[in-house]
């Protein structure tokens, strides 16, 4: 009975180990799409797409969704619309927040401007 207690202790030993050195962030969607090539650094990977054999010497997240959205000829469609949507949702929360910005300056001048009519 106590070597299957020393089994489970063990083995769960070596899983922690295993998740203790498994850090950083995983890897994102557009991941399955292409193949990671040689590591280059940190993070980094020379890249290949899965549909059109296009490669990269240095790839970053954001130029893989742009391939897959905008550039690749043999991408389907549910790829496309799906990457084409991340990209242009990620645009339309850049713009709110610049328009908030840009409307508070506004705001800011329009009652500088009152003050200014009132004397």
């Amino acid at each position: 009975m106590s070597s299957s207690k020393e089994n489970v202790s063990i083995s769960t030993s070596i899983i922690k180990k295993d998740r203790k050195h498994s850090g950083g962030r995983p890897d994102g969607p557009v991941w399955d799409y292409f193949t990671k090539d040689e590591k280059l650094g940190k993070g980094r990977y020379k890249a290949t797409c899965n549909f059109c054999g296009t490669s990269w010497n240095r790839s970053e997240p954001n130029k893989l969704k742009s391939h897959l959205a905008n550039h690749c000829s043999k991408a389907d469609s549910t790829t496309i619309r799906y990457f084409l949507s991340k990209i242009l949702s990620k645009n339309s929360k850049k713009n709110k927040s610049n328009k908030k910005r840009k409307s508070n300056i506004h705001e800011k001048l329009d009652q500088y401007v009152s003050i200014i009519e009132l004397d």
